[in-house]
């Protein structure tokens, strides 16, 4: 079992800075509740963002990046508020996640949010760790957690790694799902309701659906297994009840979050050639939409497809 030291008063370490507001020391006034915060990138949706900290039950919020600043930690304390205190961890090397006066931040937090940024630098830095350890003894004791961007993406029980220095486009993993530059981790957090779920970010506005659905069938090749897939648009944000329940928040009413299903197997997935596969449901998630992640079921559907792919093309058939 991971050892857990006393938090200092001062923490200094290379390759990690550090910001704080608020009073680090005060207890919330109430349980911490379990919930994941989805969202896609973009600006901050500010009923989400509320949502979430109500889940530290005015507790201690901590912040954890690869890149960036205290912006974050000051939008959350001084515009959201309903929190004791938040702090920020920047990561810049790996060795700050085996000292154990970041694993005492980590233990003491009531909610932790993972900003965006680049994935790769998460898995790099904090893959087989004790920050891995305690993010997912996290949110396994019933306390939330979430993420924007790289962060969301993460989240998932298979995430896609970027672990090729660069960010895949749906043209390119389509014409090769199984090749190399389709990086994925599996069960890198293990997050509740997202184990057998793909997420993805940033997603209608930079066409993402191809891409997450060659992500899908290498997940599912890799791992005997079925895994759907989960993508969220910009300026959107899906929050996710303790019991598997989702709803969308966004800033635009036309963004939306998209489950993708396939309901057969590729007809072809082979490396080195193109994804052929039919009969894909494609589900939109509005703000009048709610997602039921033990099921599946999305009851009042923005919008449903039928999709296919061949030859690097992504074809969608309106069904409602």
């Amino acid at each position: 079992m991971l050892r857990v030291e006393p938090l200092p008063v001062v923490m200094q370490l290379p390759g990690l800075q550090q910001f704080a507001i608020g009073d680090w020391r005060r207890d919330g006034i109430a349980a911490p509740q379990a919930g994941t915060l989805l969202m896609g990138g973009g600006e901050e949706v500010p009923s989400a963002m509320r949502w979430f900290a109500e889940r530290a039950g005015g507790g201690r919020l901590l912040i954890l990046r690869a890149s960036g600043g205290a912006d974050l930690q000051d939008y959350f304390y001084e515009e959201i508020g309903g929190i004791s205190a938040a702090r920020t961890l920047v990561f810049d090397a790996r060795s700050p996640s085996f000292d154990p006066e970041v694993a005492a931040l980590i233990d003491r937090a009531d909610a932790i949010f993972i900003a965006g940024g680049d994935q790769a630098r998460y898995i790099r830095f904090w893959k087989d760790s004790p920050v891995q350890q305690l993010l997912t003894a996290h949110v396994q004791s019933g306390k939330p957690i979430g993420g924007t961007s790289a962060g969301l993406a993460i989240l998932g029980g298979w995430a896609y790694g970027a672990l090729d220095d660069g960010s895949i486009d749906s043209a390119a993993a389509l014409a090769d799902p199984l090749g190399q530059a389709v990086t994925l981790e599996q069960r890198f957090l293990q997050v509740p309701w997202l184990q057998h779920v793909l997420t993805d970010t940033h997603f209608g506005q930079r066409d993402r659906q191809g891409r997450l659905l060659a992500f899908v069938n290498k997940a599912r090749n890799l791992s005997g297994e079925p895994v759907v897939g989960l993508g969220v648009d910009e300026d959107a944000a899906l929050a996710l009840e303790g019991d598997g329940r989702a709803r969308l928040h966004r800033l635009d009413p036309a963004h939306v979050a998209w489950l993708i299903v396939p309901q057969l197997p590729a007809e072809q997935l082979q490396q080195g050639q193109h994804l052929r596969q039919g009969e894909v449901a494609v589900i939109g998630i509005n703000a009048e939409s709610e997602l039921d992640l033990g099921t599946l079921d999305v009851h009042s559907p923005a919008f449903l497809y039928r999709a296919r792919t061949d030859q690097g093309q992504w074809q969608l058939d309106q069904l409602k």
